[in-house]
């Protein structure tokens, strides 16, 4: 069974009242922002998500998206491949009064009610948000892997036990000097 193609466009609102889903796939190059903030962005993420009306009769959209994108370690400077698996939970409000009134389940997503919003924006956002601030291997082990990360090199274990030494020495000339 093929999945159906993904819309353009969704009117949040009336999705949510009629329980309806976003199932499929969507290129990452087709997402400006994220394709600019990553090193490569050559994959696809798969995109579930269900909307609906909960027992407090908010409205929601929920489920998760998943990628893999190529970041710069920043301790090794190498390639780090990094799996995004986003969990959704979007409470829609009105205005600001209703972003107060959402419980903490939920992100607001501000959208007048008759309003409409583009997918990929949506998803874009989300994985934006998901990405890390630094990224870098989990274990140094796989920088040192990429022989990037140097140990126990003399002359930098040397500067790490006496920072001031050249002070000193600078001391020491002044002194003769008078």
């Amino acid at each position: 069974m093929q999945t159906p193609a993904l819309p353009e466009k969704i009117k949040p609102w009336r999705i949510a009242a009629e329980n309806g889903c976003l199932n499929g796939k969507l290129a990452l190059a087709t997402l400006p922002r994220l394709t600019a903030a990553v090193d490569r962005a050559d994959g696809i993420v798969a995109i579930a998500l269900t909307a609906g009306i909960d027992g407090q009769g908010i409205r929601f959209i929920k489920g998760v998206l998943r990628a893999e994108v190529a970041l710069t370690c920043q301790r090794c400077l190498g390639l780090l491949s990094w799996p995004l698996e986003v969990a959704v939970s979007l409470g829609l409000a009105r205005d600001e009064a209703n972003i107060a009134r959402l419980p903490d389940e939920y992100e607001p997503l501000l959208i007048a009610e008759g309003g409409s919003l583009a997918v990929a924006d949506l998803v874009e956002d989300e994985l934006l948000l998901a990405l890390p601030q630094i990224p870098r291997h989990d274990d140094l082990r796989e920088c040192a892997a990429l022989g990037e990360v140097r140990s126990g090199e003399p002359a930098l274990d040397a500067e790490r036990r006496q920072p001031l030494a050249a002070l000193a020495s600078l001391l020491q000339d002044s002194k003769r000097s008078h």
